[in-house]
Protein backbone atom coordinates (compact mmCIF):
# COMPACT_ATOMS: atom_id res chain seq x y z
CA UNK A 1 0.00 0.00 0.00
CA UNK A 2 1.07 3.49 -1.25
CA UNK A 3 2.56 5.55 1.81
CA UNK A 4 -0.19 8.58 2.42
CA UNK A 5 1.19 12.01 1.57
CA UNK A 6 2.22 14.91 4.13
CA UNK A 7 3.02 18.66 2.86
CA UNK A 8 5.01 21.08 4.86
CA UNK A 9 4.47 24.56 3.54
CA UNK A 10 8.02 25.92 4.92
CA UNK A 11 8.12 29.69 3.49
CA UNK A 12 9.95 31.51 2.63
CA UNK A 13 9.11 34.76 4.94
CA UNK A 14 8.71 37.84 2.66
CA UNK A 15 6.77 35.67 0.08
CA UNK A 16 3.16 35.86 1.44
CA UNK A 17 3.31 32.28 3.15
CA UNK A 18 1.02 34.21 5.97
CA UNK A 19 -2.16 34.29 3.54
CA UNK A 20 -1.86 30.97 2.69
CA UNK A 21 -1.50 29.41 5.93
CA UNK A 22 -4.33 31.86 6.83
CA UNK A 23 -6.52 30.28 4.15
CA UNK A 24 -5.68 26.36 5.29
CA UNK A 25 -7.06 27.59 8.75
CA UNK A 26 -9.91 29.83 7.02
CA UNK A 27 -10.75 26.81 4.93
CA UNK A 28 -10.09 23.62 6.83
CA UNK A 29 -13.52 22.13 6.93
CA UNK A 30 -14.18 23.14 3.48
CA UNK A 31 -10.23 21.33 2.83
CA UNK A 32 -11.01 18.04 4.48
CA UNK A 33 -14.57 17.65 2.41
CA UNK A 34 -12.14 17.78 -0.56
CA UNK A 35 -10.31 14.51 0.76
CA UNK A 36 -7.08 16.74 2.07
CA UNK A 37 -6.41 17.49 5.85
CA UNK A 38 -5.02 20.56 7.09
CA UNK A 39 -4.59 19.37 10.95
CA UNK A 40 -3.62 22.74 12.32
CA UNK A 41 -6.23 24.10 14.34
CA UNK A 42 -5.14 27.38 14.00
CA UNK A 43 -2.65 29.73 12.61
CA UNK A 44 -1.27 30.01 16.49
CA UNK A 45 -0.81 26.20 17.29
CA UNK A 46 1.23 25.93 14.08
CA UNK A 47 3.23 28.75 15.06
CA UNK A 48 3.96 27.25 18.47
CA UNK A 49 4.94 23.92 16.77
CA UNK A 50 7.62 25.62 14.71
CA UNK A 51 9.15 27.82 17.22
CA UNK A 52 9.18 24.45 19.78
CA UNK A 53 10.62 23.27 16.89
CA UNK A 54 12.87 26.02 16.26
CA UNK A 55 13.85 25.79 19.78
CA UNK A 56 13.23 29.59 19.74
CA UNK A 57 10.70 30.24 22.73
CA UNK A 58 12.77 32.68 23.97
CA UNK A 59 13.01 34.67 21.35
CA UNK A 60 9.09 35.07 20.77
CA UNK A 61 9.08 35.98 24.41
CA UNK A 62 7.51 32.24 25.12
CA UNK A 63 8.25 29.88 27.76
CA UNK A 64 8.91 26.91 26.90
CA UNK A 65 5.78 24.89 28.37
CA UNK A 66 3.55 27.45 25.99
CA UNK A 67 4.90 25.16 22.86
CA UNK A 68 6.17 22.08 24.39
CA UNK A 69 4.44 19.05 22.46
CA UNK A 70 2.99 21.26 20.07
CA UNK A 71 4.26 19.26 17.11
CA UNK A 72 3.64 15.93 19.07
CA UNK A 73 0.41 16.87 19.39
CA UNK A 74 -0.07 18.21 15.49
CA UNK A 75 1.62 14.72 14.73
CA UNK A 76 -0.98 12.48 16.58
CA UNK A 77 -3.77 14.40 14.12
CA UNK A 78 -2.18 13.64 11.34
CA UNK A 79 -1.70 9.41 12.07
CA UNK A 80 -5.49 9.39 12.73
CA UNK A 81 -6.58 9.83 9.22
CA UNK A 82 -5.21 8.19 5.80
CA UNK A 83 -5.91 11.46 3.65
CA UNK A 84 -3.31 13.61 2.50
CA UNK A 85 -2.24 16.24 4.95
CA UNK A 86 -0.79 20.33 4.54
CA UNK A 87 0.51 22.17 7.33
CA UNK A 88 3.32 24.66 7.53
CA UNK A 89 4.68 28.19 8.27
CA UNK A 90 7.34 30.00 7.43
CA UNK A 91 9.59 30.04 10.49
CA UNK A 92 10.50 26.43 9.33
CA UNK A 93 12.24 27.79 6.08
CA UNK A 94 14.90 28.29 8.62
CA UNK A 95 15.01 25.02 10.12
CA UNK A 96 18.48 23.43 10.71
CA UNK A 97 19.29 19.69 9.10
CA UNK A 98 18.91 17.89 13.29
CA UNK A 99 15.33 20.09 13.05
CA UNK A 100 14.25 19.09 10.17
CA UNK A 101 15.13 15.80 10.92
CA UNK A 102 13.11 15.34 14.07
CA UNK A 103 10.10 17.57 11.59
CA UNK A 104 9.91 14.80 9.51
CA UNK A 105 10.95 11.92 12.27
CA UNK A 106 7.21 12.47 13.33
CA UNK A 107 5.41 12.46 10.27
CA UNK A 108 7.23 8.83 9.98
CA UNK A 109 4.99 6.58 7.41
CA UNK A 110 3.85 9.20 5.09
CA UNK A 111 5.52 10.53 2.04
CA UNK A 112 6.91 14.05 3.13
CA UNK A 113 6.58 16.67 0.39
CA UNK A 114 8.17 20.13 1.03
CA UNK A 115 6.72 23.30 -0.58
CA UNK A 116 9.15 26.35 -0.65
CA UNK A 117 7.37 29.51 -1.63
CA UNK A 118 9.79 32.15 -3.39
CA UNK A 119 9.48 35.67 -4.15
CA UNK A 120 12.01 38.13 -5.14
CA UNK A 121 15.03 38.07 -3.00
CA UNK A 122 15.18 40.54 0.23
CA UNK A 123 18.13 43.02 1.17
CA UNK A 124 17.49 41.92 4.15
CA UNK A 125 19.18 38.51 3.43
CA UNK A 126 21.89 39.57 4.46
CA UNK A 127 20.98 39.57 8.44
CA UNK A 128 19.33 36.16 7.98
CA UNK A 129 20.11 33.91 5.21
CA UNK A 130 18.95 30.68 6.97
CA UNK A 131 15.31 31.82 6.45
CA UNK A 132 15.81 33.80 3.14
CA UNK A 133 18.33 32.53 0.64
CA UNK A 134 16.15 30.00 -1.77
CA UNK A 135 19.29 28.13 -2.39
CA UNK A 136 20.48 27.48 1.29
CA UNK A 137 16.86 26.41 2.45
CA UNK A 138 16.44 24.02 -0.10
CA UNK A 139 19.65 22.13 0.40
CA UNK A 140 18.64 21.70 3.46
CA UNK A 141 15.41 20.70 3.11
CA UNK A 142 15.68 17.94 0.25
CA UNK A 143 17.50 15.94 2.62
CA UNK A 144 13.67 15.51 4.02
CA UNK A 145 12.25 14.52 0.09
CA UNK A 146 14.90 11.76 -0.97
CA UNK A 147 12.93 12.55 -4.47
CA UNK A 148 13.76 16.13 -6.21
CA UNK A 149 10.10 15.74 -7.38
CA UNK A 150 8.92 16.23 -4.17
CA UNK A 151 10.64 19.58 -3.67
CA UNK A 152 7.89 22.26 -4.78
CA UNK A 153 8.72 25.48 -5.59
CA UNK A 154 6.15 28.20 -6.15
CA UNK A 155 6.96 31.39 -7.95
CA UNK A 156 5.25 34.08 -5.71
CA UNK A 157 4.22 37.78 -6.20
CA UNK A 158 3.59 38.68 -2.58
CA UNK A 159 1.05 41.56 -3.83
CA UNK A 160 -0.77 38.94 -5.73
CA UNK A 161 -0.94 35.74 -3.51
CA UNK A 162 -3.83 34.62 -5.52
CA UNK A 163 -0.95 32.16 -7.79
CA UNK A 164 0.57 30.82 -4.81
CA UNK A 165 -2.91 29.86 -3.84
CA UNK A 166 -3.70 28.01 -6.70
CA UNK A 167 -0.15 26.38 -6.92
CA UNK A 168 -0.92 24.92 -3.25
CA UNK A 169 -3.92 23.73 -4.39
CA UNK A 170 -2.88 21.73 -6.90
CA UNK A 171 0.17 20.44 -5.57
CA UNK A 172 -1.63 18.96 -2.36
CA UNK A 173 -5.11 18.48 -3.96
CA UNK A 174 -7.69 20.80 -3.15
CA UNK A 175 -9.43 23.45 -5.71
CA UNK A 176 -8.46 26.78 -4.34
CA UNK A 177 -10.55 28.41 -6.85
CA UNK A 178 -13.64 27.48 -4.42
CA UNK A 179 -11.83 28.83 -1.52
CA UNK A 180 -11.42 32.54 -1.46
CA UNK A 181 -8.38 34.02 0.04
CA UNK A 182 -8.81 35.96 2.88
CA UNK A 183 -7.99 39.93 2.88
CA UNK A 184 -4.43 40.55 3.90
CA UNK A 185 -5.44 43.78 4.85
CA UNK A 186 -7.03 42.18 7.59
CA UNK A 187 -4.67 39.63 8.91
CA UNK A 188 -2.21 40.34 11.67
CA UNK A 189 0.89 41.78 10.27
CA UNK A 190 3.44 38.93 8.52
CA UNK A 191 5.77 37.89 11.05
CA UNK A 192 9.49 37.86 10.77
CA UNK A 193 11.66 34.54 11.37
CA UNK A 194 12.78 36.33 15.02
CA UNK A 195 13.52 39.17 13.27
CA UNK A 196 14.80 40.68 16.26
CA UNK A 197 16.54 38.52 17.68
CA UNK A 198 18.38 37.16 14.21
CA UNK A 199 19.18 41.14 13.73
CA UNK A 200 20.78 41.62 16.81
CA UNK A 201 22.53 38.87 16.48
CA UNK A 202 23.67 39.00 12.71
CA UNK A 203 26.89 40.32 11.50
CA UNK A 204 25.23 40.93 8.03
CA UNK A 205 23.34 43.89 6.23
CA UNK A 206 21.40 45.22 3.96
CA UNK A 207 22.18 43.52 0.69
CA UNK A 208 22.65 46.00 -2.24
CA UNK A 209 20.33 45.88 -5.24
CA UNK A 210 23.54 44.73 -7.73
CA UNK A 211 23.55 41.45 -5.38
CA UNK A 212 20.30 40.88 -5.35
CA UNK A 213 20.01 40.07 -9.13
CA UNK A 214 22.92 37.97 -8.92
CA UNK A 215 21.85 35.79 -6.21
CA UNK A 216 18.26 35.72 -8.28
CA UNK A 217 20.24 34.48 -10.88
CA UNK A 218 22.00 31.94 -9.08
CA UNK A 219 18.54 30.96 -7.34
CA UNK A 220 16.98 30.22 -10.90
CA UNK A 221 20.79 28.76 -11.96
CA UNK A 222 20.58 26.29 -8.87
CA UNK A 223 16.84 25.41 -9.01
CA UNK A 224 16.71 24.85 -12.54
CA UNK A 225 19.25 22.31 -12.55
CA UNK A 226 18.06 20.05 -9.63
CA UNK A 227 14.85 18.83 -10.99
CA UNK A 228 12.62 20.09 -8.29
CA UNK A 229 8.92 20.48 -9.25
CA UNK A 230 8.58 24.39 -10.42
CA UNK A 231 5.20 26.18 -10.54
CA UNK A 232 5.62 29.71 -12.24
CA UNK A 233 8.59 31.45 -14.25
CA UNK A 234 12.01 31.05 -12.34
CA UNK A 235 12.95 34.47 -14.15
CA UNK A 236 10.61 36.31 -12.20
CA UNK A 237 12.38 35.63 -8.91
CA UNK A 238 15.28 38.20 -10.39
CA UNK A 239 14.48 42.21 -9.76
CA UNK A 240 13.60 44.64 -11.79
CA UNK A 241 16.28 47.07 -13.01
CA UNK A 242 17.07 49.76 -10.30
CA UNK A 243 17.36 53.64 -10.89
CA UNK A 244 21.21 54.05 -11.53
CA UNK A 245 20.77 57.12 -9.46
CA UNK A 246 22.45 57.09 -6.12
CA UNK A 247 19.59 57.24 -3.06
CA UNK A 248 19.41 60.57 -1.66
CA UNK A 249 19.93 61.02 1.64
CA UNK A 250 15.91 61.37 2.62
CA UNK A 251 15.23 58.54 0.85
CA UNK A 252 17.92 56.46 2.80
CA UNK A 253 16.48 57.67 6.38
CA UNK A 254 12.77 56.80 5.33
CA UNK A 255 14.13 53.25 4.61
CA UNK A 256 16.03 53.52 8.07
CA UNK A 257 13.08 55.06 9.54
CA UNK A 258 10.40 52.43 8.61
CA UNK A 259 12.53 49.82 9.62
CA UNK A 260 12.83 50.76 12.83
CA UNK A 261 8.93 51.31 12.54
CA UNK A 262 8.53 47.40 12.17
CA UNK A 263 10.87 46.60 14.71
CA UNK A 264 9.20 49.03 17.09
CA UNK A 265 5.63 47.28 15.86
CA UNK A 266 7.08 44.15 16.76
CA UNK A 267 8.45 44.70 20.04
CA UNK A 268 4.47 45.75 20.52
CA UNK A 269 3.50 42.36 19.05
CA UNK A 270 5.42 40.23 21.48
CA UNK A 271 4.84 42.16 24.72
CA UNK A 272 0.86 41.88 23.90
CA UNK A 273 1.24 37.91 22.82
CA UNK A 274 3.26 38.09 26.04
CA UNK A 275 0.12 39.66 28.05
CA UNK A 276 -2.48 37.42 26.46
CA UNK A 277 -0.60 34.15 27.12
CA UNK A 278 -0.50 35.93 30.90
CA UNK A 279 -4.18 35.90 31.18
CA UNK A 280 -4.83 32.90 29.38
CA UNK A 281 -2.55 30.89 32.13
CA UNK A 282 -4.44 33.03 35.17
CA UNK A 283 -7.58 31.89 33.84
CA UNK A 284 -6.48 28.05 33.34
CA UNK A 285 -4.48 27.56 36.91
CA UNK A 286 -5.84 28.83 40.59
CA UNK A 287 -2.92 29.00 43.05
CA UNK A 288 -3.74 28.06 46.73
CA UNK A 289 -1.13 27.89 49.42
CA UNK A 290 0.83 24.87 48.42
CA UNK A 291 -1.66 23.73 46.29
CA UNK A 292 -1.89 24.15 42.13
CA UNK A 293 -5.52 23.26 41.08
CA UNK A 294 -5.96 23.74 36.99
CA UNK A 295 -8.75 24.50 35.26
CA UNK A 296 -10.43 22.36 32.87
Amino acid sequence: MAKPHAFLLVGLPHAGVPVLTAALEQHRDAIVAQGVRAPAKSVDEVFRAAVEVRREHRAWGLRRKDVEGTWSQLCRRVHKHPEPVVLGHELLAGASPEEIALLVDGLAGRRVHVVVVAARPDGRLGLFPDELDLASVLERWKQAVGSPDRLHVVVSDPAAPLGAWRALGRIVGFDADALPLPDPAGLEAPADAASLRLIAESGGGHVEHTELVEIAETWVDVVGAAGYDVVGDLRALVPVAEQTDAPSYDAREEVLTRALAEAVAEVGRLRERVRELERTQRKRSVRLPGVLVRGA
